[in-house]
C-alpha cells in the first residue's frame, strides 16, 4: 500500500512539474481583507515606516513613489494606463529605462539606441499628441545600421552642425510611435526619487524649449542625453556591435542561446574581445544618463493619472494583494506533493502554494531534533544567510514560518536533480557543461562572499539544476560570516581546503576565510572534467594509506594536505590542468581567487565564456534535464524515527523564543508570484480560478 501511495505521489509530482509552462494552477482563492482589516493594516504600515528613522529617504506609504517602487505596484499601475486609460508611451519609456539600468556591455549599447530611437525622437506629426493605439513595429534590438542616428548633431562636410530646433530633429527621425508593450517580467520596479520639489522644478526648467521629443523631454535635458549617447556610436566597439547585429538577423534570445552553446567548444576569443570592448564602451555611459528624463516623464504621469489610478479597481487589487503579503504565512498555505530528500532535522518536500499554484521546495526542520543536536544556531544561521542572499545563482528563500513543532523554509524548487546525480549518469561532463556550470558556481560563490559569507559546503550534491538546466547553489546550513578567528573543518571530507584541517605546532586548528571555497571549487571543477574528485580517488586513498594513515578518512585528509594531484592529458587540456592546479594550491595566499573571483573568470580556461550572457542569464544551459523524478525514491529517503530521546524532549518557552524572528516573506518573490498569476489572467482574458473552490468560508473570494 505504501508503494502504491509513493507511485501516486510520483505521478502527481511529474504532472505538476510538466504542466508549469501551461501556467499557474491555484488550489484555493486569495483571501480579501474586510474594510476594517484593510484600514488597520494601512495604519500599521504607516507606523512601521515612521519608525525607520535611519532611512529618511523612504517614500510615503501608498503614494506614487512608494507604489512604483514595488514590482507589483508598477505592474498594476502600468496595466491601468494601458488597459483602462489607453496612454502607454510614457510608461513604456519608464519601463525601458528600468531595464536599461540592469544591462551591461552590448545589451546596454543596444538598449541605449532603442530608447533613443523610440522615445527621444520627434513624432511624425510634431503638433499632434502621441497616439495610444499606434503599434507600428520597430526593430526589437535597435543599433542596426539601418536605424537613423538621433544625436544632437549631424555631419555636413566633416563639420558638426548642432540641432537646436524641433524641425531639424523631426526631419532626422520621422518615425511613428513605439508599439505598446506589456510588462512580462516579474521583477520590474522603479527606484523612488529622493529629490525635493525644488530639485524637480529645476530639472523641469532645464527641460523647457526645443528640441522636444515624443515623450515630452526636451531642451537641455534631451541635448545632454543625446550628446553622451553620441560617444557610444563613435567608439570602435559600436561598429563591431552593428556588424554582429546584422549577421545574427532577427534571432530571438533562445536562438541566440542555442547558437552560443553550439560555439562553446570552438574558439570565441575574437567575439569575447569584442564583448570586452563593448563593456568598456557601455561604462562610458553614466548610470544617471536617463535620470532627468525619467523624472520629468514620471511627474507628467503622476499629474495626469495618479488620482484616476487611486479610484480604480487596479488600486484596490494592489492593496488587497499587499495586505495578503503582510499576513502571517502558515503551513496550511501550502500543499505537499512529494518527498524530495532528507536533511539533518527533517524532510524536504515539493509543494504548491495554494493561492498562486506556484511550485516550491519546503524544507521542514523539527524543533525537537534541532534541540537534541544543540543546533539552533545552525538553523538560525541558514535562515539568515538565505534571507541575505538574493542571487540567480543561489537557491532563494521565498518564505519562512513556523508551527508549534517545526520551522519551515520555502525555497526555489529545483526539479532537475543535483550535479552529482547527473555526473554519475554521464561519467563526466562535456567542455560546454563544465564551463557553464563552473561559471554559474563562481558567480554563486561570489554572491555569498559579497555578503561576507563563506559557503564551506561546495560539492556537486549541493549544485542543483532547475527544470531548464540552470544550476544554483543550495544548502547554506554551513555558510557563516567570516570572522578573524574562524576555524574548524565543516562540509564534506575531500572538498575541505588544507587550511581547514591543518594544525600548528601546538595542535591548534588554522584560521581560514573565503579562500576555502575556491579550493572546493577546484575539487568540483576537476570532478566535472574527469568524473573523479582528486582527493576522493583511489590514488589519493592509496597515497594516504601508504603514508601511515589507518582509516579511509585520515587517508583522504593526508592527501588533501600533502598530495599534488596529477591531471590526465586525455581529459585535461593545458588550460584545464592549469586552472585546477592553481585552484588546488595548498597555500591560500597564492591560490587562484586570492584577488577575487575575477581572477578565476579571466583564466584562459574560461576564455570561451561570454560572461555578459551568463550574468544576465541569457545563455541557455547546454543540458536540459528530463521532466521526471530526478531524486531518490521515497522509500530510499525514508523517515525519521521518533525514539525515546525524541519523545522525552520538551520544548520550553525559552526554546520557542529562539525562533521569535524566524518568520519571513521575500517581497520580491511574493510580487513575482502574483505578477505571474496576473500575466496568465491577462493572456487568457479570464480570471484564474481554482479547480475546486471551497466557498464555505465567507472571507475567501476571488480578487
Amino acid at each position: 500500500m505504501e508503494e502504491l501511495q509513493d507511485a501516486i505521489e510520483d505521478a502527481q509530482y511529474v504532472t505538476a512539474i510538466s504542466s508549469v509552462e501551461d501556467g499557474p494552477r491555484p488550489m484555493v482563492v486569495w483571501e480579501i481583507p474586510t474594510e476594517a482589516q484593510l484600514a488597520e493594516w494601512k495604519e500599521k504600515v504607516k507606523v512601521l515606516n515612521a519608525k525607520k528613522k535611519d532611512s529618511p529617504s523612504l517614500p510615503t506609504p501608498f503614494e506614487f513613489e512608494w507604489t512604483l517602487s514595488h514590482a507589483l505596484g508598477l505592474f498594476l499601475f502600468s496595466a491601468y494606463l494601458k488597459e483602462s486609460v489607453g496612454d502607454y508611451v510614457q510608461i513604456n519609456f519608464i519601463e525601458e529605462v528600468i531595464r536599461w539600468k540592469s544591462t551591461r556591455g552590448r545589451f546596454r549599447a543596444e538598449k541605449t539606441s532603442f530608447i533613443e530611437s523610440n522615445y527621444l525622437s520627434m513624432p511624425s506629426t510634431p503638433d499632434s499628441e502621441p497616439s495610444a493605439t499606434t503599434t507600428t513595429a520597430v526593430p526589437s534590438l535597435p543599433g542596426d545600421a539601418a536605424l537613423p542616428s538621433l544625436s544632437p548633431s549631424t555631419m555636413e562636410n566633416g563639420k558638426s552642425q548642432q540641432l537646436d530646433n524641433v524641425e531639424t530633429l523631426s526631419k532626422i527621425a520621422p518615425i511613428d510611435n513605439p508599439p505598446k508593450t506589456q510588462i512580462v517580467e516579474c521583477n520590474l520596479s522603479r527606484d523612488p526619487t529622493v529629490l525635493t520639489p525644488e530639485d524637480i522644478q529645476e530639472i523641469r526648467a532645464r527641460n523647457s524649449g526645443p528640441p522636444m521629443s515624443r515623450i515630452g523631454v526636451g531642451g537641455k535635458v534631451l541635448e545632454s542625453i543625446l550628446n553622451k549617447a553620441e560617444k557610444l556610436r563613435k567608439s570602435p566597439g559600436y561598429e563591431s556591435l552593428l556588424k554582429m547585429h546584422s549577421k545574427r538577423g532577427n534571432l530571438d534570445d533562445n536562438e541566440m542561446g542555442e547558437m552560443g552553446n553550439k560555439l562553446s567548444d570552438r574558439t570565441l576569443s575574437r567575439g569575447c574581445a569584442t564583448m570586452r570592448r563593448l563593456s568598456l564602451v557601455s561604462h562610458e555611459l553614466p548610470e544617471s544618463l536617463f535620470d532627468e528624463a525619467e523624472i520629468i516623464v514620471a511627474e507628467d504621469i503622476r499629474e495626469k493619472h495618479w488620482a484616476g489610478f487611486q479610484n480604480s479597481e487596479y488600486h484596490t487589487k494592489l492593496l488587497n494583494f499587499l495586505w495578503f503579503h503582510d499576513r502571517t504565512v502558515v503551513e496550511e498555505d501550502f500543499f505537499i506533493i512529494r518527498i524530495l530528500g532528507r536533511g539533518g532535522f527533517g524532510l524536504v518536500h515539493a509543494c504548491k502554494k495554494g493561492t498562486s499554484g506556484k511550485l516550491y521546495a519546503m524544507k521542514v526542520m523539527n524543533k525537537k531534533r534541532i534541540k537534541l543536536k544543540k543546533a539552533e544556531h545552525l538553523a538560525l544561521n541558514e535562515r539568515q544567510c538565505l534571507a541575505d542572499i538574493n542571487s540567480p545563482f543561489v537557491v532563494n528563500l521565498k518564505y519562512a514560518f513556523q508551527s508549534k513543532s517545526d520551522v519551515f523554509l520555502i525555497l526555489d524548487l529545483m526539479t532537475g536533480g543535483d550535479l552529482n546525480f547527473h555526473l554519475s549518469q554521464k561519467g563526466r561532463f562535456t567542455k560546454a557543461q563544465c564551463l557553464y556550470y563552473g561559471a554559474r558556481i563562481i558567480l554563486g560563490l561570489q554572491a555569498l562572499h559579497d555578503q561576507g559569507y563563506v559557503y564551506r559546503d561546495l560539492k556537486p550534491e549541493n549544485c542543483l539544476l532547475g527544470e531548464d538546466g540552470r544550476v544554483k547553489l543550495t544548502d547554506l546550513g554551513l555558510a557563516i560570516k567570516v570572522t578573524p578567528n574562524l576555524h574548524g573543518a565543516a562540509g564534506t571530507r575531500g572538498y575541505w581546503a588544507p587550511e581547514m584541517i591543518r594544525r600548528d605546532e601546538r595542535g591548534s586548528r588554522s584560521k581560514y576565510g573565503l579562500m576555502v571555497d575556491w579550493f572546493s571549487f577546484g575539487c568540483c571543477l576537476a570532478e566535472f572534467i574527469s568524473g573523479i574528485n582528486p582527493f576522493r580517488s583511489q590514488t589519493a586513498l592509496t597515497f594516504g594509506l601508504e603514508k601511515g594513515s589507518q582509516t579511509k578518512e585520515k587517508a583522504i585528509d593526508y592527501a588533501t594536505l600533502h598530495m599534488d594531484p596529477e591531471f590526465d592529458e586525455k581529459k585535461f587540456d593545458e588550460d584545464a590542468a592549469d586552472i585546477c592546479r592553481r585552484l588546488l594550491d595548498k597555500n591560500e595566499t597564492t591560490r587562484l581567487g586570492a584577488n577575487g573571483s575575477c581572477e578565476i573568470m579571466s583564466h584562459p580556461y574560461f576564455s570561451d565564456v561570454n560572461w555578459e550572457d551568463i550574468i544576465s542569464d541569457r545563455m541557455l544551459p547546454p543540458f536540459v534535464p528530463p521532466k521526471d523524478v530526478n531524486a531518490a525514491s521515497q522509500s530510499d529517503i525514508g523517515a525519521f524515527v521518533e525514539d525515546k530521546a525524541y519523545r522525552e524532549t520538551v520544548l520550553s518557552d525559552a526554546d520557542e523564543a529562539v525562533y521569535d524572528k524566524w518568520n519571513f516573506t521575500n517581497s520580491k518573490a511574493f510580487d513575482a508570484e502574483v505578477i505571474e498569476f496576473l500575466i496568465y489572467e491577462r493572456e487568457t482574458g479570464k480570471p484564474l480560478l481554482p479547480m475546486h473552490v471551497n466557498t464555505s468560508c465567507g472571507c475567501c473570494i476571488i480578487i
